[in-house]
């Protein structure tokens, strides 16, 4: 599972090629994480926007790389 998305995520699907056969993309319960995200400058990265998209592209990275992928996508 990748959870919490962050910023820099985008070399993971590469990185488990190979070691992982199904990969779950999902957001993190951020109301627990809300504190780390803010002293780091990151709320941005809390919004559904960056999920969304972030989200998507490695969920599809991964089944390019022949993982099996599921995204999933909820307004939490």
């Amino acid at each position: 599972m990748i959870a919490p998305i962050l910023p820099g995520a985008g070399p993971l699907p590469e990185a488990l090629k190979g070691k992982v056969d199904y990969v779950m993309v999902d957001r993190m319960n951020y109301n627990h994480a809300d504190w780390v995200f803010t002293k780091y400058k990151l709320r941005d990265k809390v919004s559904d926007d960056f999920y969304f998209q972030t989200g998507h592209e490695i969920a599809g990275a991964c089944k390019k790389l022949g993982m099996n992928a599921n995204w999933y996508f909820n307004n939490v």
